[in-house]
């Protein structure tokens, strides 16, 4: 504790970004930053899950994009992951 109050530090996450996964938009030089497009698929594919939080927020980005499939039975979902 510092001060007598409670700090509170949070854990930091590194995320790798290959440089084809991302496309310039635009820039604004007055505040030294650019604005750029991240193709998620690339993301996913350098930085492979390690923990089960890790792959339940990969599954929430999935289905957040529309990334899934549904199955009305037991056997077309069989059928999919065989596929």
């Amino acid at each position: 504790m510092a001060n007598g109050r409670n700090i509170q530090k949070t854990k930091e996450a590194m995320v790798k970004l290959p440089l084809s996964a991302l496309r310039y938009l635009s820039r604004y030089p007055r505040e030294k930053k650019i604005v750029v497009e991240i193709t998620t698929d690339d993301i996913v594919r350098v930085n492979k899950a390690k923990t089960l939080d890790e792959i339940i927020g990969s599954a929430r980005l999935d289905y957040a994009l529309g990334d899934y499939t549904s199955h009305k039975t037991a056997r077309g979902l069989i059928a999919a992951l065989r596929a």
